[in-house]
């Protein structure tokens, strides 16, 4: 029998409310749900579908009488807060194009985003947590402490304005305040609402590439409404009374699409929250939580805590915290249930789980999600790889990217679409099975990490003639980046002032754990004269472990 070319998803049909796919029709949707229904909880802060349309529509009419239009770029700065959901739904609903930055970013990597994304407009939380952002922002741009409005910044040259939601607002930003009366009302909203298309860009989403350089993912309106529609038929799916926890961040694609609007899309509420422990555990009980979501490593932590035991988890129906699922519900083994796979370039999961797996087909990832395309490549010869071959995954459909930023459609995509996802997978019996990247990128409690973008900065750092990066296993967060260093001939390298530039630089989740230096000489060698990465991935691993005795967090088996 000849070897199809590709395999496309199958239809799923959970019925839920046809709309158009574009924010301003998911918007009207969501006003359907009634004034009262709770669509956001934020610990003890409440925000109902109503007045996330309310508030949502007075910032776009404010972004609108300050001069934004369709397509301007807005960047956004927020943790999981409902303010991240008003300045989303504000920004796109009125077809401008939201850009979140991820609350991890250095200062460094704010700069470098909104130039890189063009921004015209930065929106901010003045505060989450332990960080202060007005202080990250003011380091981001030299000479913005006493820049004229608006703002002329050589490092943003198209950056405007930037506005910051809290209070101790600087004097180079404007404050955010709903009270004020926009020029524009709801009728001339409406109008600007009605021009909004499908086929505009709603959101780019940066995420870690293969390179230093940022890579800025653009999707439409389409994108988004037609993934979070195929998730709400069939991932899990939820329902109106459905109040999911889910601790991934909205500035990625799985706390946002996968998460957030996935259950809007069906009336539903969104818990999320700063606490750990027991105060977390209390907060979902106090909620009546029925879907628990999230990583690994997350979800061990709230399963280790002393007063988990004693929990009633009464409402609770479904996830991946399978402790607290009542025996009827919980899987006889966790490991036979599938896993979904998918990017940020697809808007999340392009593959859909199965739950109870027969033992043959242990290790799933399921099978292509409606509207999308899978095909298996050879990455030397580049020929399509028959069942039971390794390849490259590639993929096309209706949820791929529109392009990235700054780059031209030929340098990702074929000229039949397709998509080469760095995947290495297998098929089985129609089922998609991973077996590791091609270009070894780091998968790091739920964020990709560039090896290369981490050797490129290592590699300039003083007394650095080489940088080799890769991933260790480590018992809390699965994998954590690690280093090798060579020097210079005649340099010893400092590796504690390596470690607290990477630590000032690059994004918490970045910073290698573990510093190992190696003189070129004991650099392992194959036989054709190539590094061999085993043996340094083992040497990174083994020093790793070293240091966790040394600290006393021996790893565990």
């Amino acid at each position: 029998m000849q070897q199809q070319p590709y395999r496309s998803g199958s239809r799923i049909d959970q019925a839920v409310a046809p709309i158009e796919m574009r924010i301003p029709s998911f918007l009207e949707l969501c006003r359907s749900y009634g004034p009262n229904k709770e669509c956001l909880v934020h610990d003890d802060r409440r925000l109902t579908y109503q007045e996330v349309d309310r508030q949502s529509s007075l910032l776009a009419r404010q972004l609108l009488s300050a001069g934004v239009g369709k397509g301007s770029r807005i960047g956004m700065l927020f943790g999981n807060q409902l303010e991240f959901l008003i300045t989303w739904l504000a920004i796109t609903r009125m077809g401008a194009v939201a850009v979140p930055i991820s609350t991890l970013s250095t200062s460094a990597e704010i700069r470098k985003i909104t130039k890189h994304a063009d921004l015209r407009l930065l929106i901010a939380t003045g505060r989450y947590l332990h960080h202060d952002y007005v202080e990250r922002i003011g380091a981001a741009f030299e000479g913005i402490q006493s820049a004229a409005q608006p703002l002329m910044l050589p490092a943003a040259p198209y950056l405007r304005e930037i506005w910051i939601w809290g209070e101790h607002v600087p004097s180079w930003a404007s404050p955010i305040d709903l009270s004020n009366a926009p020029l524009h009302d709801e009728a001339f909203l409406a109008k600007v609402e009605k021009e909004v298309h499908s086929s505009d860009v709603v959101s780019i989403i940066y995420t870690s590439g293969s390179t230093a350089d940022p890579k800025g993912v653009v999707h439409s309106h389409g994108n988004f409404m037609r993934q979070v529609t195929k998730l709400a038929r069939s991932y899990p799916p939820y329902f109106a009374t459905d109040r999911l926890f889910s601790p991934m961040p909205f500035f990625w694609v799985g706390g946002l699409v996968l998460s957030l609007l996935n259950v809007m899309r069906v009336g539903g509420t969104m818990l999320v929250s700063d606490r750990s422990g027991k105060d977390l555990l209390d907060f979902l009980e106090r909620e009546s939580v029925t879907y628990i979501s999230g990583w690994p490593h997350s979800l061990r932590a709230m399963a280790a805590d002393p007063s988990f035991p004693g929990r009633k988890w009464t409402s609770l129906r479904g996830g991946n915290l399978f402790e607290a699922l009542p025996d009827h519900l919980r899987p006889a083994d966790p490991s036979l249930v599938g896993t979904a796979l998918g990017m940020t370039e697809s808007v999340g999961p392009h593959t859909i789980e199965k739950r109870d797996l027969p033992e043959r087909l242990r290790g799933s990832f399921g099978t292509a999600t409606e509207g999308m395309q899978h095909r298996l490549v050879d990455v030397t010869t580049g020929q399509v790889v028959p069942d039971g071959g390794t390849g490259e995954l590639h993929i096309r459909g209706d949820a791929l990217m529109l392009g990235m930023v700054k780059r031209e459609r030929s340098e990702f995509l074929d000229s039949d679409g397709w998509y080469p996802t760095g995947d290495l997978c297998s098929w089985r019996e129609g089922h998609l099975f991973f077996h590791g990247r091609v270009d070894d990128m780091i998968k790091t409690a739920g964020a990709n990490v560039s090896p290369r973008e981490l050797e490129a900065f290592l590699a300039g750092q003083p007394g650095v003639a080489m940088a080799f990066v890769s991933g260790v296993q480590d018992p809390k967060r699965g994998v954590v980046p690690g280093a090798i260093l060579v020097p210079q001939p005649g340099r010893k390298l400092d590796i504690e002032g390596i470690r607290k530039a990477a630590t000032t630089t690059l994004s918490s989740y970045k910073v290698p754990r573990v510093y190992v230096e190696l003189a070129a000489a004991k650099i392992p060698l194959l036989s054709s004269s190539k590094q061999d990465r085993k043996a340094l991935i083992r040497l990174l691993q083994e020093a790793y472990e070293t240091e966790l005795i040394d600290r006393g967090e021996q790893r565990r088996k």
